[in-house]
């Protein structure tokens, strides 16, 4: 791996808590963007929400693109006709995680988005431009306003590599910047999913990419309907993404980070009266599952990729 240089360190009013000293400092590989905001100074975890929140709107750079980030927790993701439509869609998935949270938008804030984010008393916004009139209206609010400068297709090919402080030493990797590809995609079960439903698989798969493991999510409509991360196993992913979604569950989109191992979770999928499971389908036993489903006549997608995140 390449060398990595540090420098220009600044310090922050804190870490995590108020007791542990923080500093941002730059590197080779750092994206452009100005705070706006009469409030300059961002806190660490303002730092980190912003980067999990644009890390995944970079995924949707082409289209209206919303997600809301609250503790470095990827809460919900919505594609939309509007900026105004796709934060409707992302609200409506968790709206208790809105007050305090950090919303990115792959467009350009609107006023009466501005307005929105205000209301719902969001704590930072982060986005590639603001129209006049939002960005007076947020000027007089609470609201911390974030300008990226960076084109978001180029984050999307972020290449710094992930790094991680243990005893044993600094574990480094690079990004996990896999994409699907006709290889790798493939329907693999009797039944068909319709155009909607793979639409909203490929939305699904591009979100799990960035939820920590073991995570399941649902999705329908281009919108997520309930996300679960960092379960202690599969089948409690899946039990407990089910039952989040509640009647949303019907005819969407379940995504697994990895392979469905137990038949259990194709039970509970279809309990949850699920229309299309996206896995990675690469364990030993997953033609079994295949054949399993296939039982139930519920289609199947394999991707042939992992997103294992820890």
């Amino acid at each position: 791996m390449n060398t990595i240089e540090i420098s220009d360190f600044k310090d922050l009013d804190c870490g995590a808590n108020s007791h542990q000293s923080a500093s941002i400092a730059r590197t080779h590989e750092v994206i452009d963007y100005d705070v706006l905001s009469r409030e300059k100074e961002l806190s660490y975890i303002d730092y980190i929400n912003l980067a999990s929140a644009l890390r995944v709107c970079a995924e949707f750079f082409d289209v209206n693109c919303v997600v809301i980030v609250k503790e470095n927790k990827i809460c919900s993701v919505a594609l939309g006709s509007s900026s105004e439509d796709a934060y409707i869609k992302a609200v409506d998935c968790e709206p208790a995680s809105v007050p305090g949270a950090t919303i990115s938008s792959s467009k350009e804030i609107t006023f009466e988005m501005a307005k929105q984010l205000s209301a719902m008393h969001v704590k930072n916004v982060i986005a590639p431009s603001f129209s006049k009139d939002a960005f007076s209206y947020l000027l007089d609010t609470d609201v911390k306003i974030v300008c990226i400068k960076t084109p978001l297709h180029e984050i999307q090919g972020f290449s710094a590599p992930d790094i991680k402080m243990t005893p044993f030493g600094a574990l480094v990797q690079e990004q996990n910047n896999i994409k699907l590809s006709k290889e790798s995609f493939s329907v693999v079960s009797q039944a068909k999913p319709s155009q909607q439903q793979a639409e909203d698989a490929i939305f699904a798969w591009k979100v799990s990419k960035h939820l920590k493991s073991k995570s399941a999510l649902i999705a329908k409509d281009l919108s997520t309907k309930a996300i679960i991360q960092n379960a202690a196993s599969e089948l409690e992913a899946i039990e407990s993404v089910t039952d989040k979604a509640c009647e949303a569950s019907k005819d969407s989109v379940l995504a697994y980070d990895s392979a469905i191992e137990r038949k259990e979770s194709i039970n509970t999928a279809i309990q949850g009266r699920i229309g299309l499971i996206i896995e990675s389908g690469d364990s030993k036993n997953s033609q079994d599952i295949l054949k399993y489903a296939d039982k139930y006549e519920i289609p199947m997608i394999f991707t042939k990729i992992r997103n294992n995140k820890y």
